[in-house]
Parts: structure tokens; C-alpha cells; sequence
């Protein structure tokens, strides 16, 4: 069982540890996760020591003691309402991770501008969210092939629209941060070794978790971007953010129709870099 452990732990390294493991791994590099649950604290420490982890969250979802006692510090913010992102300091941070988080905001493009000022001069930005592709997956609620977990975008009654990723890197062009990576989320040894991976999950959970096969579909999408050397705090272009929030939206609707087309009814809402 500790081998097996051992092996699924290999298969769970995340992707975007993946996208700015040199800069985490710079000793007192220091990190901001924005949603930080999933044990994140614990998993980022485990595998950077030396990093300085701060998380962010209105909520404790799958975080325990030991990921309180990770985090170096902690911002207990409502993200639905963007003026709370003025408690953390600018041009502060080596690394921020914004990861499956966006998705669930009113307003995911105010609050990605405002996140921008926080790195600091060359720091690294990390965003993924789900792709339009995962509009036309089976629902994992269903028990399709024994998957729990979110497969459709609307799995998660907490989804509320999917996020362009291209207007969010027009929006990170625009305040002079360079492009690294972007691409759709893909993880070698996730694919190939799927069935290993899928039988682990199995074994220790008891049933076959839905991102264990999010990067053979082609669930989720990401890009890194990279700040520019002077601060981001210096005047930067205005956006028209309830404009741009608004194209940015995929009004239920329209889901709806996406999803059908895929011979399902949704229920109301409840690469460029391979391993």
C-alpha cells in the first residue's frame, strides 16, 4: 500500500508545479495560491520547503491541520467581491496560482486585473480553468465509467460561466506581462499510464476521481505569464472590465444548447509544456 501510495503521489504532481518549478524552488521564494483547498498548502510545502506559502480561500474545502500549519499566512477573503484583494500586498510575490478558481466568481475578470499588481518584477502568473470542451462531457454524477468528482463543467454546482483565457492574456499583454506558456493542460504520465492511475485511485479511494482523467480529454486549459521587470503598479491601460466580463460569460443558455448537443441535459448549476 505504500508503494501504491507512493506511485499515485507521482501521478498527482500538479501541472502547474510543473510551469514555475525553478522559481519555486529558489530558496524564501514565496507563493500566493488563490483557493487554496485540495491540501494545496500541504502539497506545494512537500515538494518546495523552502518557499514562503500564502494562501487564499473564503472557506475550508479539503483543508486540514496540517495545511493550516504549512501556510505562512493565510487571507480568509470572499473573492465575489473584488475590493477585499487590497488586503494583500503589491509586488510581493515570486509566484501566484490561480488554479480552477476563476470559474466560480461573479466578476473572474476584475479580479484577475487586480491580481496582476500583486507579483513582483519577473514573477510568474499561473491560470487554469476548465476548457469549452468540458461543456460536452458526460455528467461524472451520472457514475459514467465509476468517475466522481466534476467531468462537465456543470458537475460543480459552484461554476458559475467559463472564462476566455484569451481575453484574460490580451488583458496581461496589456499590462506589459509576457506570455510563457499557454496551451491545454496535458500531463504525460497521466495518459499514458491512465488505467495505473485510474486502479490506484480505486484502491485508496474508493472510486475513480474525475481529474484523474482530466488531461486524456482535455478538461482544463492554462497559461503562465510573466511580469515585467519595473512594478505592475505603475498606470496601466484602462479596461472596460463589466465589458469585458460580459463577452467573457457563457450565459447558461447557451451552456444548455452546448450541452444537449452533447446528448446530455445539464441539471441547474448546484500543450505547450508536456511533463
Amino acid at each position: 500500500m505504500k508503494t501504491l501510495r507512493k506511485i499515485y503521489a507521482w501521478f498527482e504532481y500538479p501541472h502547474r508545479f510543473l510551469a514555475v518549478r525553478d522559481v519555486l524552488s529558489r530558496p524564501g521564494a514565496t507563493v500566493l495560491d488563490i483557493g487554496c483547498g485540495n491540501h494545496s498548502p500541504s502539497l506545494t510545502k512537500r515538494y518546495f520547503p523552502s518557499c514562503r506559502y500564502e494562501g487564499v480561500d473564503c472557506q475550508t474545502w479539503n483543508r486540514d491541520a496540517a495545511d493550516e500549519a504549512a501556510m505562512d499566512r493565510f487571507f480568509p477573503l470572499d473573492l465575489d467581491q473584488p475590493s477585499v484583494l487590497t488586503a494583500i500586498p503589491d509586488a510581493a510575490y515570486d509566484v501566484i496560482f490561480c488554479s480552477h478558481v476563476l470559474e466560480h466568481l461573479r466578476q473572474p475578470v476584475k479580479v484577475f486585473q487586480d491580481l496582476l499588481p500583486k507579483l513582483r518584477p519577473g514573477g510568474l502568473l499561473y491560470v487554469e480553468v476548465p476548457s469549452a470542451r468540458s461543456l460536452r462531457f458526460p455528467p461524472a454524477r451520472n457514475g459514467w465509467f465509476g468517475i466522481r468528482g466534476c467531468l462537465n463543467f456543470w458537475d460543480d454546482p459552484t461554476h458559475r460561466s467559463l472564462v476566455s483565457l484569451p481575453q484574460l492574456m490580451e488583458i496581461a499583454q496589456g499590462h506589459r506581462l509576457t506570455i510563457r506558456q499557454a496551451g491545454r493542460r496535458f500531463l504525460w504520465r497521466r495518459v499514458l499510464f491512465l488505467p495505473c492511475y485510474m486502479l490506484a485511485g480505486i484502491v485508496l479511494r474508493g472510486y475513480i476521481p474525475a481529474s484523474v482523467v482530466w488531461d486524456a480529454v482535455g478538461f482544463a486549459e492554462y497559461f503562465v505569464a510573466q511580469a515585467p521587470p519595473s512594478a505592475i503598479a505603475l498606470p496601466a491601460p484602462h479596461f472596460d472590465t463589466a465589458a469585458v466580463h460580459a463577452e467573457n460569460k457563457l450565459p447558461r443558455e447557451t451552456s444548455e444548447n452546448l450541452a444537449s448537443s452533447a446528448g446530455h441535459q445539464p441539471e441547474s448549476p448546484r500543450n505547450l509544456f508536456p511533463a
